[in-house]
Parts: structure tokens; C-alpha cells; sequence
């Protein structure tokens, strides 16, 4: 069975909730106000400085009569957690959001990266779609849940979080200090996403469901020092080299989780027919997988990254001189893990490969990670509810990230997290990411609001007798 259709069907037996219609035309407009704001403040991380942020959301939060705190986890660098209280009927929905960006070269931008501007149609700034614009979008939702007077059935809880970008100090301060201030049934984060197609009309959203795990190993050499005069055997450089040759000759296996069954069903829907067939072919396999679909879908590197783990050297350091014999060598190895794997087995599978015991490696640290999130359940349903009410020919592509978030971390604490910002965007846009010249469409800011308004009434709104 298939699952964005079972996953309709069973949505239809759960009650919604009534509730006012909001001004979502004024609600768009001070979501831009507010964006311009948070772009303004400038978070590059590093250094990170989201006491900026922080406090503008704590002012405007305060103002409209929600309860929240700031809290510091490192000098100048702040998380914001506001709650509006439900019945308590149900546990607590989280909205999150992280409130650092990531560095611009200004003079490679067509506008001015800290400052909001539109053209053509866009609004260009750093942060805008990442994740400054979600940040902005779930501040005005909370104000009109407090406004319109939504009756809850659960508390419903926004968290903006610094230094995602670099590692997720933020939100590991919040476990490790105030760990109930962010526990919930469930979270909204980034991610995924609504997506336009190319004639710009919403045709899927990008559900995100689970990440691999980020893991860098450091691979190092030791070799006699001395002249480069006299060249001596055990030369540390070419003993690395050809480990990483080795390295590079190697493919870890294929594998099919339920998530990316689950998108390559999806994605079959919207690919052309060669691809589609290669994609529900090998979605329905059972046992060893089919050799030419997997040859075809492999012969793509997006699609090859989702289906197997991934290591690559990215750094090389060796010698002081170039007339002195190297006394070390060393790479960094970047791995992304599938998660049902770990650190430990891809080292063993790299020490084996390797198979050279004068090679040293050795994980460079502990970057975090969670289960997968469930494919079925309250929130994807809800999604699935919301989004077709609106968009009817709307499909849901569930998915596994390459990359991270602070999601590993909800994951990892045993709350289901789901990346799926609610600002449309077209794929051109979503490459921008940490790029040159970052923009959301100009129009996306109301059904944004709008989207998000309705899923959360819908999560956590309370129910009609």
C-alpha cells in the first residue's frame, strides 16, 4: 500500500477543530516587517550574536501577551522560548526555528545581504529562507492563536535557537539546562518545505523525516623527518595517498530505509517515465535490489547520496617545508551515515578498506543524531489534511536529509521532529541556501502564515464535542 494514500484515507476519521478566520493579509505584512527586522540584526555565525534576534521576538512576544525567556548559552549568543498554554489535554506541539545564518561575501550579492530588499518579485537577505523567514512566520502565527483566542488542547511552544549552523549549542544548552521548556508530542522545523514547480504553482511538499548522521574522521600518517635530499622509504604523504585511493575505490552498499522507500515512491510520481519506473521498481523490491534500476539511480550523485552512506576527503595537511621530509600527513574524511548505521561501523568498514594499520583514524567528535521520525502519524496526517484542503493536486515526498539540523537533537530526545518550512519556494530558490543571493518570492509571506495558522489549529486546537 501505498503511503501518502493510506495516510489520506485514515486523516478523513479525525475531527477539526473550529476556530475565527484571522486577518492573514495584515498578518503577511508584519511577517515582512518582522523578516526585515531579523535579517537587520546580522547573526553570522560565527560569531553567532542571536541575543539580537532574541530579544526583538522576547519584545514583540511580551507585547502580545505571551509568556517568554531568553536564555544565554554562551556571551552574546541566546535562544527564546515562548509557550501559549493549552488544556493539557494532549502533550505540547513544538515550532522551532534557529535564529543564526550563515556568512555572505556582500560584494558577490547583487543587494545588500543584511538588509531585506525586494526585486522582481523576491525578497533578497541572508536568512530569509534560512531560517529567519520559518522564525518570523511562527512568532505571527503564536500572535494570532493569542489574538483570534484559540482554545488549545495542548500547549502549543516556540523555540528560536542559535548556533544550528555550527553545531546546535542552542538547543543542546535547552536539553542539558531546561529540558521541559522545549519537551512536546511533536515539532515543526526546518528542512523540507512547500515547493513551486517551475510554471510556479505548489506541487509537493518536501517532508523531511529523518537525516544522516555527520561524522568527520581524521586520517593520520607518521614518517621519518629529514632532507628532501636523501628520500627515505615510509614516506608519510605517499602512505596516506594511497590509503585514500583506496578509499576512493570503495562504494559503501545501497540500502533502502522506509523513508527513502517511501521517496523514491513519492518522487516517481513527478519524474519522467524512464526514472519513475527505475523508482517504483526498486521502491517495491524485496531481498537483493534490482541491478539495472540501481544502476540508473546511482549513475545520479543526489540519488546515489541518499541511498548509501558517503565518506570523502576534504582536507589534506602535510609537510612545513619544501625541501623537508614530511613527519606526518593527515585528510579529514567527511562521512554522512545512513541512520541505521553508526560512527563505529563505518570507522571499522574504513579500517578495513584501508588496511593499513600505520594509518590512524580516528572520529573527530560526537555530532548528534536521532532515530528516523515516524512516517505515519498525527503530524503527517495533519499536513496531508491542511495541504489538500488548499492545494488538492498537492503530493507529499517524505524524505531523508543529507545534511543536518537541529532535528537530530528533538529525535534523539524522543520527539518526533518533521522538517517542513511553510514559505513556498521554487527548487532555484532552495539552492540559494547559503549561497549568493538568498530570496523567497515576495506573495509567500501570507500563505505562509496561512499554511502554518492551519496546521497548528489543526495539531492542537481544541476538538468540537
Amino acid at each position: 500500500m501505498r503511503l501518502i494514500p493510506f495516510l489520506l484515507a485514515l486523516s478523513l476519521s479525525f475531527a477539526r477543530p473550529a476556530v475565527a478566520a484571522p486577518d492573514f493579509a495584515a498578518a503577511g505584512l508584519t511577517v515582512r516587517e518582522l523578516l526585515g527586522e531579523l535579517v537587520a540584526a546580522d547573526t553570522t555565525n560565527p560569531p553567532g550574536n542571536e541575543a539580537r534576534i532574541a530579544r526583538i521576538g522576547e519584545n514583540r512576544l511580551l507585547a502580545a501577551g505571551i509568556p517568554a525567556r531568553r536564555t544565554e548559552f554562551a556571551p552574546g549568543r541566546e535562544n527564546l522560548v515562548a509557550r501559549l498554554k493549552g488544556n493539557g489535554s494532549e502533550e505540547p506541539l513544538l515550532l522551532i526555528a534557529h535564529i543564526d545564518v550563515v556568512g555572505a561575501r556582500a560584494e558577490a550579492w547583487a543587494t545588500s545581504p543584511h538588509e531585506m530588499v525586494e526585486k522582481d518579485g523576491y525578497l533578497y537577505g541572508r536568512g530569509v529562507a534560512d531560517d529567519l523567514g520559518m522564525a518570523a512566520v511562527e512568532l505571527v502565527v503564536l500572535e494570532l492563536l493569542k489574538t483570534n483566542q484559540v482554545k488549545l488542547r495542548r500547549d502549543v511552544i516556540m523555540a528560536w535557537t542559535g548556533d544550528e549552523e555550527s553545531g546546535g549549542a542552542g538547543i543542546q544548552w535547552l536539553f542539558k539546562n531546561e529540558p521541559d521548556s522545549i519537551r512536546a508530542a511533536g515539532a515543526l522545523n526546518e528542512g523540507g518545505g512547500l515547493r513551486l514547480n517551475t510554471a510556479g504553482v505548489p506541487a509537493r511538499i518536501d517532508l523531511q523525516t529523518a537525516e544522516k548522521i555527520y561524522e568527520d574522521f581524521t586520517l593520520t600518517v607518521e614518517g621519518p623527518s629529514g632532507h628532501s635530499s636523501v628520500p627515505l622509504p615510509e614516506n608519510a604523504i605517499y602512505r596516506l595517498a594511497r590509503a585514500l585511493v583506496r578509499l576512493e575505490a570503495h562504494s559503501f552498499p545501497p540500502q533502502l530505509l522506509p523513508v527513502t522507500r517511501a521517496w523514491l515512491q513519492a518522487r516517481a510520481s513527478i519524474e519522467d517515465a524512464p526514472t519513475a519506473t527505475a523508482m517504483r521498481t526498486l521502491a517495491e523490491a524485496e531481498g537483493t535490489l534490482p541491478q539495472e534500476p540501481l544502476d540508473m539511480l546511482m549513475s545520479d550523485p543526489l540519488i546515489a547520496a541518499s541511498l548509501q552512506t558517503t565518506c570523502v576527503a576534504t582536507l589534506l595537511q602535510a609537510g612545513s617545508r619544501v625541501n623537508a621530509l614530511p613527519g606526518q600527513a593527515s585528510a579529514n574524511l567527511n562521512c554522512r551515515i545512513l541512520p541505521d548505521s553508526s560512527p563505529a561501523a563505518v570507522q571499522q568498514e574504513l579500517t578495513a578498506v584501508i588496511d593499513d594499520p600505520k594509518v590512524k583514524i580516528e572520529a573527530t567528535g560526537n555530532f548528534g543524531s536521532g532515530a528516523p521520525s515516524p512516517l505515519a502519524g498525527e503530524i503527517p496526517e495533519a499536513i496531508i489534511r491542511v495541504s489538500k484542503a488548499t492545494w488538492p493536486d498537492i503530493q507529499l515526498v517524505p524524505f531523508m536529509s543529507r545534511g543536518a539540523t537541529d532535528s537530530r537533537f528533538l529525535r534523539a530526545a524522543g520527539i518526533p521532529s518533521y522538517g517542513i518550512s511553510p514559505i513556498l519556494i521554487s527548487d532555484e530558490d532552495g539552492s540559494r541556501m547559503h549561497g549568493v543571493d538568498e530570496r523567497i518570492p515576495a506573495k509567500s509571506l501570507q500563505p505562509a502564515v496561512e499554511f502554518l495558522y492551519a496546521l497548528v489549529v489543526d495539531l492542537a486546537g481544541a476538538k468540537e464535542p
